[in-house]
């Protein structure tokens, strides 16, 4: 749905995003979300509100203004930041769990994930998105590219 990005504006106040329409001054605190956040991030943006119902669905930034385009990409990274792996120290898998200890883009992790058929969602044949049992993700961008030893240890508790 394109909507005139002349009638709102998206404005921090006091650590919150609020979603301002013109003419009013007050406005309504939102969270900004990709509508698809593992197959369709870029596209379709969702404002929701605070009970996580969704008030306005923008089919790109483009659609906002230059000061409400650069608080939606802070919300969007700050909410979206998914670690890539780029090495997996050790992979093992215990009753069920997979124990993972990796080294990421944003440092060492150690985490534990279970069911790999409902936590691994395979973007394309070789790029990978886990979560692990506390709802955080990491990505392997590219299974080929990890070292040899790296890719096994993965693909065993795959």
């Amino acid at each position: 749905m394109n909507q005139d990005n002349t009638k709102f504006k998206l404005v921090r106040v006091d650590g919150k995003v609020l979603l301002r329409r013109v003419g009013d001054g007050e406005g309504i605190p939102v969270i900004v979300v990709w509508a698809r956040p593992v197959s369709g991030r870029g596209r379709e943006v969702s404002l929701l509100d605070e009970k996580k119902r969704e008030i306005l669905m923008l089919e790109s930034l483009d659609e906002l203004d230059p000061q409400s385009r650069a608080i939606a990409e802070q919300e969007l990274e700050r909410r979206y930041l998914i670690p890539e792996i780029t090495r997996v120290l050790s992979a093992e898998a215990h009753f069920g769990n997979r124990f993972w200890e990796v080294e990421t883009t944003h440092g060492a992790r150690s985490f534990a994930m279970r069911d790999p058929n409902k936590n691994v969602t395979r973007v394309s044949e070789d790029r990978l998105v886990i979560r692990d049992v506390l709802g955080n993700r990491y990505e392997i961008p590219s299974l080929a590219d990890l070292d040899v030893l790296s890719r096994r240890r993965a693909e065993l508790v795959l």
